[in-house]
């Protein structure tokens, strides 16, 4: 019963706090190595709850998906779909080419540096997030009427090779992806759009590749194949329910601050540890 109530926390936790510009998988990472699992296990599992959000994600934006897949025609056309497909092409791209590799890197780096130095470095990692988010909320304030268009080809790697870094724990996604587009000039609206349409994708990829990956499985039979599925479903509920309006929450609120507080709290009970 234990178990099944973390998949359920997991679940709504993963279904609302992915939306805004927080690292969802870094919430459950939290959540379930206080439950007692392996630092490297916990990441794994706050990644695979990722693919709960991905259904919710697909209907939400159902409209400009199809869209985009009708663009598929005429791939290289100038038209605003076309343009869109191949933003998410490049992007997606890049964002494999990064986030595979990086993922690896981060669950053996997270395996063998230990509970507590692992969380220090999860700790580290969200005041960067905080900074970021920080970032973001302040120049949102200065690109309300900022360019509409679509990156291109350069640009949309660039995105998505950052996007794949928010592979490490800690790191949130739509902060890596959003705080540049507005860099570059795109106002707030559309930074938001295009970074959640590169959501659609990266959700499916952050929930299988962990699965696909050595070790993958077995972090899933550590908190139980069952508690797992549980989690998903719960997931998929929650972001059902939650994603229109955490979206419009998410584009007036501002989260560094919780972010700041989440680090402080992870490193002191990091160093806590170390000091035990």
């Amino acid at each position: 019963m234990g178990h099944l109530w973390l998949g359920i926390l997991g679940g709504i936790l993963q279904g609302i706090v992915e939306w805004l510009p927080v690292s969802s998988k870094t919430i459950n990472l939290l959540l379930y190595h206080a439950a007692g699992l392996p630092v490297s296990q916990a990441y794994t599992l706050g990644l695979v709850a990722n693919f709960g959000s991905f259904f919710a994600a697909l209907f939400y934006f159902r409209r400009e998906i199809a869209e985009i897949l009708r663009a598929l025609r005429r791939p290289l056309s100038p038209e605003p779909n076309a343009q869109l497909l191949r933003f998410m092409f490049w992007a997606t791209l890049a964002t494999g080419l990064v986030g595979i590799p990086v993922y690896e890197v981060a669950k053996h780096t997270l395996s063998v540096t230990g509970g507590s130095w692992a969380m220090l470095l999860v700790g580290c990692l969200l005041l960067g997030t905080g900074y970021l988010a920080s970032r973001k909320e302040a120049l949102a304030q200065l690109r309300q009427g900022g360019e509409e268009g679509i990156p291109s080809t350069g640009p949309s790697l660039l995105v998505g090779a950052l996007q794949g870094l928010a592979a490490l724990p800690g790191v949130s996604r739509s902060g890596v992806t959003v705080t540049p587009l507005l860099a570059m000039g795109y106002s707030a609206a559309q930074a938001l759009r295009l970074s959640f349409l590169l959501d659609v994708v990266a959700l499916l990829g952050a929930g299988l590749v962990p699965l696909a990956s050595k070790g993958g499985l077995s972090s899933v039979r550590a908190l139980g194949t069952g508690t797992t599925l549980l989690m998903l479903v719960v997931a998929g509920v929650v972001s059902f329910l939650a994603i229109g309006g955490v979206l419009r929450l998410a584009s007036r609120l501002k989260t560094s601050t919780a972010t700041y507080l989440i680090a402080i709290v992870t490193i002191a009970v990091a160093l806590a540890g170390l000091l035990a």
